[in-house]
C-alpha cells in the first residue's frame, strides 16, 4: 500500500512586524556633497555637479571645508576656479568690456601700449586666479632692475612707471572680482609702489613779468594760448578744446566743457571733461580780452584766406559738429598738443626761461601767484578744476615760501605791537613767587 503524499497548505505570510520611526535606516540625502582625498592634503570637494580643490591637514578639516563649500553653493556663493589666463582675459573681456568703453583714447592706447609691452609677457600665461601676490612682487622687483628699459638708457624704470604697471594690473583683477570670474583682487595685498612727491615749479612774479616781455615777439596764436594759461591756470588740452561759444568775451567768462586728445594714428578727437569738477566756468582778466580779440580775427581772415580747405567739422565724442575751435593750425584742424610743447620748449630755451619750467608750470604758476596773494583756497581749487581743495592744498603746501614768509609778516602786522610789553617783564617767575611768599608770611 502505497503512502499518500502530505497534503501542502499554504500558510499566508505573517504581517510585517511595522519598525518605528525612529528605527527606520537613514536615507543619504539625495545630492549630499562629498570629499575625495587626493594624496598629501589635497581634497577635491563635490557637491551639486561643483569641484573644489582644497588643501587640509587632517580629515576633520576636510569635512569641514566640504560643509562651507556646500553653504557657498547653496547660497550662490560659490564661483568655479577661472580656466581663463590672464592673456585670454584681458584680449577677450577687460578691454572690450571696459578699457574701450570706460576710457578715453588716448588712455585707450597707453594701457595697451603697457599691456603689450610686459603685462602679458611676463604674467599672460597663468591662470587668472591663480595669481598670487608673490607673482606681482616679482614683476614689480623685475622692472626696477638696471637694463629692463626697452629704450636703450641705463637703470630701471621709474617709481611713476611702475606704479602705472600696479594701477593697470589693479583695475584688470577689479574687474574680475566685480565680473565674478574670481574671487579676490592680488593687488590688495600688495602695496603700490611709492613715487617720490616732486614739487610743481612755477615761476614767481618777477619771473613771470620777463616771460611775457619775452612772449612779445612770438606768434599771435602762441601770445594767446600763454596768456590764458598764466592768466586762468586752465590745462593744455582743456585750452585746445576751447570753442567760441564758450569764450564770453562780453561778461569775460570762459565755460570749459570739453578737452583735445588725440592718437598716434594723429587722429584728433574732442572729449568731454573727465569729472564734473573740470567741467567749470571761469571767469579771466578783462587784460586779455584785446589780444584774444585780435587772435580771432586773425584767424578769421586766415579762415577766409583758405576757402574750401578750411576744415569745417570736427569730432567730439564720437559726434561730427561744425568746427568753432578758438585754436588751430593755418587750415583749421585741430592743434597736435605736443605743437605747444614744441614751440614752448624752443620759446623757454632762446630767452634763457627756467629750464624747469614747462608749459603745463603757467598752470602752476596761476595757482602759486593766487595763493600768495591771499585768494582762499576754496576759490583757487574751483578755478583750476580740483574735485577737492585738499588736492590744491597737497600739491603746493610747501612749494612757495614766499605765502609763509608773507604769513609770518601779517601775524606781525596783527600783534607785533605787543613784543616790548614783554621784555620788562622778570627773567624767571619762580624768584618772583618766592618773594611773593615770603611777604605774605610775614
Amino acid at each position: 500500500m502505497s503512502e499518500s503524499k502530505p497534503i501542502l497548505k499554504l500558510v499566508p505570510k505573517p504581517d510585517p512586524v511595522p519598525v518605528p520611526e525612529q528605527e527606520k535606516p537613514k536615507k543619504q540625502r539625495r545630492g549630499a556633497g562629498s570629499y575625495e582625498h587626493r594624496g598629501g592634503d589635497s581634497y577635491r570637494l563635490r557637491y551639486k555637479g561643483n569641484k573644489k580643490t582644497i588643501q587640509a591637514p587632517t580629515i576633520a578639516k576636510a569635512e569641514q571645508a566640504l560643509a562651507t563649500f556646500i553653504v557657498e553653493v547653496d547660497k550662490n556663493k560659490f564661483r568655479p576656479p577661472a580656466k581663463t589666463t590672464v592673456k585670454d582675459f584681458i584680449e577677450k573681456r577687460w578691454i572690450r568690456d571696459h578699457v574701450e568703453v570706460e576710457l578715453a583714447p588716448r588712455t585707450i592706447e597707453i594701457y595697451k601700449d603697457y599691456i603689450n609691452r610686459r603685462i602679458i609677457p611676463a604674467l599672460g600665461d597663468l591662470k587668472l586666479d591663480k595669481v598670487k601676490p608673490e607673482d606681482l612682487l616679482d614683476f614689480y622687483a623685475n622692472l626696477r632692475e638696471d637694463g629692463i628699459r626697452k629704450d636703450g638708457k641705463k637703470g630701471a624704470l621709474s617709481p611713476a612707471t611702475i606704479q602705472k604697471y600696479h594701477h593697470i594690473l589693479s583695475s584688470m583683477f577689479s574687474c574680475a572680482v566685480k565680473w565674478q570670474i574670481i574671487e579676490q583682487n592680488p593687488c590688495d595685498r600688495v602695496k603700490s609702489p611709492k613715487v617720490p612727491k616732486k614739487k610743481p615749479f612755477s615761476l614767481d612774479e618777477q619771473q613771470t613779468v620777463t616771460l611775457f616781455k619775452a612772449l612779445a615777439n612770438e606768434p599771435l596764436k602762441y601770445r594767446a594760448i600763454t596768456a590764458i594759461a598764466t592768466f586762468t591756470g586752465m590745462r593744455k588740452g582743456e585750452i585746445l578744446g576751447l570753442g567760441k561759444k564758450n569764450l564770453d568775451l562780453i561778461n569775460i567768462l570762459i565755460r570749459i566743457n570739453q578737452t583735445c586728445s588725440h592718437t598716434k594714428g594723429g587722429s584728433f578727437i574732442q572729449l568731454s571733461t573727465k569729472t564734473e569738477s573740470s567741467e567749470r566756468i571761469i571767469p579771466f582778466p578783462a587784460e586779455i580780452v584785446p589780444l584774444l580779440e585780435a587772435h580771432l580775427a586773425a584767424q578769421e581772415k586766415q579762415r577766409n584766406k583758405c576757402g574750401d580747405k578750411w576744415i569745417s567739422t570736427i569730432e567730439v565724442d564720437g559726434k561730427i559738429v561744425a568746427n568753432d575751435l578758438v585754436f588751430t593750425q593755418w587750415n583749421g584742424k585741430p592743434m597736435h598738443p605736443n605743437s605747444i610743447d614744441t614751440w614752448f620748449n624752443r620759446f623757454r630755451s632762446h630767452y634763457n626761461l627756467p629750464a624747469e619750467l614747462t608749459f603745463h608750470g603757467l598752470r602752476h604758476t596761476n595757482i602759486t601767484l593766487l595763493l600768495i596773494n591771499g585768494v582762499d583756497v576754496g576759490t583757487v581749487a574751483n578755478n583750476a578744476g580740483h574735485a577737492n581743495k585738499s588736492t590744491t592744498l597737497n600739491m603746493y603746501q610747501g612749494s612757495i615760501p614766499a605765502a609763509q614768509r608773507a604769513a609770518a609778516d601779517k601775524m606781525g602786522e596783527l600783534l607785533g605791537d605787543q613784543v616790548p610789553d614783554l621784555l620788562s617783564g622778570p627773567v624767571t617767575s619762580k624768584s618772583k613767587k618766592k618773594k611773593e611768599d615770603k611777604k605774605t608770611a610775614k
